[in-house]
């Protein structure tokens, strides 16, 4: 729980965002060594209020495939909450570097629809340390109220920075056959340009979605896309069924390399679920659970 909050004026911008997480892994003055379970996490929150921008969310809309509909797709609400968590991941007192972790999961349990021109004031807290075979997993929590003080939503982002643990030698179990997957739903495509849109309005410009060479620059063939647009966009399969109040659950598997074209696959058992695979070895790129309250 956090014990003190820093209220913010405004959001950091892009480039601030950029510089502090590059600054972050850079010899001598970057983040060093490894987290352990003892590894102190900053006790504060970040808070800031904002108006949804209704040019800015029609562009939102626009690069992630969706209608106009006069309300905030349920991904929204991430990139609303992504400067606040950037704020405290690229903090001088946060033990980790932004650079290099990998977003595994998120969480958003929304309590009602959210509409255009609405004030929300977000609170964004981390916590939750913890072991994984590939790393610690850490998540950083955001509680949204509206201008009457009431709860509308929370989303929780977990983020893995990559490193040995104690689980690291366990068995990591049988590996998925890969084969081709049937004829999906739907399609999804990408290319690099689509991409850079997104990453405009959405304040994400890590360079590994950028340009091939920022991708090639950490090990990837090309460019890849925001796991967070995928989630996003492969949601435009079901527009029109996700229930007001609803719990919105994304597991992000190997990343989408650009240009792209991958299957959306929709079953309804109850719950929905929505996974977006490759057409070929049909291995999941990132799989949604939408559930309602």
């Amino acid at each position: 729980m956090a014990d003190n909050t820093t209220v913010l004026q405004a959001p950091p911008s892009s480039l601030s965002v950029l510089t502090r997480g590059l600054r972050g892994i850079l010899p001598v003055i970057g983040k060093q060594g490894r987290l352990t379970m003892d590894t102190k996490l900053p006790t504060r929150s970040v808070e800031l209020t904002v108006e949804v921008d209704p040019e800015r969310l029609g562009e939102y809309c626009d690069a992630i495939g969706v209608g106009n509909a006069g309300e905030v797709p349920v991904m929204y609400l991430y990139v609303l909450s992504f400067p606040l968590i950037m704020d405290l991941f690229l903090a001088d007192d946060f033990p980790a570097a932004a650079v290099g972790s990998v977003h595994v999961e998120n969480t958003i349990t929304r309590l009602r629809r959210v509409v255009p021109g609405e004030k929300l004031t977000l609170r964004t807290s981390v916590g939750n340390l913890r072991e994984h075979r590939k790393g610690m997993l850490i998540d950083f929590t955001t509680e949204f109220t509206d201008a009457s003080g009431a709860s509308v939503a929370s989303e929780v982002s977990t983020m893995m920075i990559q490193q040995r643990t104690s689980l690291s030698d366990e068995p990591s179990g049988p590996t998925p056959k890969e084969a081709r997957p049937g004829a999906p739903d739907a399609l999804l495509k990408a290319d690099g340009g689509l991409i850079r849109r997104y990453a405009s309005v959405s304040g994400d410009r890590n360079p590994i979605h950028m340009s091939p060479l920022g991708g090639k620059a950490f090990g990837f063939p090309s460019s890849i896309a925001h796991g967070a647009w995928t989630a996003a966009a492969m949601l435009g399969v079901v527009e029109g069924e996700i229930p007001d109040a609803v719990v919105h659950h994304v597991r992000f598997g190997r990343p989408v390399i650009l240009p792209a074209k991958v299957g959306l696959y929709v079953t309804r058992q109850g719950h929905t679920e929505v996974v977006a695979k490759d057409l070929k070895k049909g291995f999941p790129h990132v799989t949604a659970t939408l559930t309602a309250l």
